[in-house]
């Protein structure tokens, strides 16, 4: 919503036509107010009644700065080309009269739809004129505190690798003497139950963000709203590969892989509820008179899919997996490099069951999937294990939520409430730790037992009647940001140890960097890298810049690059290569048979794809 407000001798103003079917039902009259702040409005798309908190707050501010006692709501269609639906719009304004006045506050408002005459004198201080922009974000806030109410933390419980229980508070948790283990990780657990209980100490600017630049992988993107972000061809690759490994592992699962829109309308009761239930920040705005949202981060597309679905207790567990872009308009503030954004592509994988049995065993084989990917892949060990849940739950299932943790052979942290803050009877969170000592969830596998009946996603059991099924919600990488965030983070960690900061090599864009001693040598390089590129399935580009040999190499440690191969006159005399390994930093002389035992053995069996830019570099445009 737009506002302009004038402090005003006087504003006389008379309807003469409808300038809408839509216009309210008035008396022509001319009315006059003296001594009057004026407030031009135009309600936007998008803007709801969750708005006029915030409107009436600016109003009675600035009445209060111009000392006023009289104000007038003017509809003013002339301050925005982005319009409200005029039954919106009015519903806005009725609301805004209302509350006004309960203020005690002379409060006279314009008829809506009309075409007027109005004639105004602005008394002309430093406060007469005033314009502003009026947003919902303070009001969707609060509603979020007011529906947790009742379901706030109430019991906090450590549990260690062998399964002990230590009951903490927030006021004693460092006493706690889980914390008198030299395990590392419980230091890891100490800065995750800090960051839960007291609140993380996060920098200014995380150090993926000034990695994710360097790198060319992600950048801000200024043409947009904040918090989305533009990637580059190489971040693309990273992307991509991500989802292949990502679309490998649920096709292992058992997992179908299905597609959704972006885009719902809140008149389906199914999605209107989902929306109020899992209490985010939505994309929304009026089209036809239709109130429209940007897919959220629940299941608006998922759940009505499976409604649709027809299977039995022969097909159980039925496993669909999507590759989901969901929104979420968190505070400006919030926003922070890839740890949390606005537009976000997730890993969204459900599993639907027929019992409790059934789906104990999935939750199991999720979570085992879940810390292959938090070690091997996203934060090679670094992560913690968080739980949120109900104490009904945890009380019935202590013994196997305690054992998933030491089968697992991590310590774990409950934190429990008395009723349902969510949709999920409990849920973990694989917590990455970084190098500011924030957290970051990445991999989360929920149990729900509710959805299935509320929203009739049923299946037929041996007797021929319908059952609603028990669900599973998991995200093995979570969204690819927080997953590439973390991956730089803890390459961030690695670089303050003093190793050299490092991506997994599959996902590397360049895997090895051909570097000619001279341009007499490029056919030679060209020759080598092809080979690695077509028969090898090794991402292989060459520097045939004019440059010193010693800035080539140089700017392949700059882009973090595994293998660093020179080739000049006595590597083909001799008919081998001249090879610097980023890890260990040594320069060996190797032959090219066993160079390439090596890079099959770094690659294994991940997904790879091609280079995302021409083999040379000299046919390359530069992003950053």
């Amino acid at each position: 919503m737009k506002i302009l407000t004038l402090h005003c001798d006087f504003i006389r103003f008379k309807p003469v036509r409808k300038a809408i079917k839509e216009a309210e039902a008035i008396t022509k009259k001319e009315i006059e107010v003296k001594n009057a702040l004026v407030v031009l409005t135009a309600v936007e798309k998008g803007d709801e009644d969750a708005i006029v908190k915030n409107l009436v707050s600016n109003i009675k501010e600035i009445t209060k700065k111009v000392k006023a006692k009289k104000i007038v709501l003017y509809p003013y269609a002339h301050l925005s080309a982005n319009l409200a639906s005029p039954k919106t719009a009015i519903s806005i304004l009725k609301e805004a009269e209302k509350q006004l006045k309960k203020s005690k506050l002379s409060v006279t408002r314009a008829p809506f739809g009309w075409y007027k005459q109005f004639n105004l004198q602005c008394k002309g201080h430093p406060l007469s004129e005033l314009s502003r922009e009026i947003t919902v974000e303070e009001k969707r806030e609060k509603v979020k505190k007011e529906r947790r109410k009742g379901a706030e933390f109430c019991k906090f419980i450590l549990v260690d690798k062998e399964g002990k229980e230590y009951v903490i508070t927030k006021k004693n948790w460092k006493k706690s003497k889980i914390w008198q283990s030299k395990d590392t990780a419980y230091k890891k657990m100490y800065i995750f139950v800090r960051n839960e209980l007291e609140g993380a100490k996060e920098k200014e600017k995380p150090k993926h963000i000034t990695f994710m630049r360097k790198l060319e992988l992600v950048d801000y993107c200024p043409e947009s709203d904040v918090g989305n972000y533009k990637w580059y061809p190489k971040g693309m690759l990273i992307k991509d590969l991500i989802l292949d490994y990502q679309e490998k592992l649920a096709k292992e699962f058992g997992a179908f892989k299905i597609q959704n829109p972006l885009l719902y309308r809140l008149s389906v009761p199914t999605i209107n509820l989902l929306l109020g239930e899992f209490h985010e920040r939505d994309y929304s705005w009026q089209e036809d008179k239709e109130t429209l949202v940007l897919r959220f981060a629940s299941d608006p597309g998922a759940f009505p899919y499976m409604q649709k679905t027809h299977f039995s207790y022969k097909d159980m567990p039925v496993k669909e997996y999507e590759e989901a872009i969901c929104f979420r308009k968190e505070q400006k503030g919030e926003v922070k490099g890839l740890r949390r954004v606005r537009n976000f592509l997730m890993t969204d994988l459900h599993v639907f069951c027929s019992d409790m049995k059934q789906l104990k065993e999935q939750f199991i084989e999720l979570c085992i999937i879940c810390k292959k990917l938090m070690n091997g892949v996203i934060a090679r060990g670094r992560w913690v294990l968080g739980w949120e849940g109900t104490l009904d739950f945890y009380n019935k299932n202590k013994k196997w939520l305690v054992e998933i943790g030491k089968g697992m052979n991590v310590p774990a942290f409950f934190k429990l409430m008395r009723k349902r803050s969510h949709y999920y009877d409990i849920k973990n969170e694989f917590q990455s730790i970084e190098s500011d000592e924030a957290t970051t969830q990445i991999s989360t596998v929920q149990i729900d037992t509710i959805n299935g009946k509320r929203f009739d996603i049923c299946y037929v059991d041996e007797k021929s009647k319908k059952r609603p099924c028990l669900i599973i919600h998991c995200s093995t990488f979570g969204s690819i940001e927080r997953t590439l965030c973390a991956i730089l983070e803890n390459a961030a960690i690695d670089e303050a140890e003093g190793k050299k900061p490092a991506l997994p090599f599959w996902l590397n864009p360049t895997q090895v960097r051909i570097v000619p001693i001279s341009e007499k040598y490029n056919v030679e390089a060209i020759e080598i890298a092809k080979d690695l590129n077509e028969k090898e399935n090794i991402r292989a580009d060459i520097d045939d810049r004019p440059l010193h040999v010693e800035k080539k190499v140089y700017e392949a440690e700059q882009e973090w690059i595994p293998y660093i191969v020179c080739v000049g006159e006595k590597e083909l005399d001799k008919q081998i290569l001249t090879v610097r390994n980023r890890k260990t930093g040594k320069i060996e002389e190797i032959k090219p048979h066993d160079f390439k035992k090596i890079l099959k053995e770094e690659q294994a069996d991940m997904p790879w794809k091609p280079l995302p830019l021409p083999m040379l570099l000299s046919k390359r445009p530069k992003f950053v």
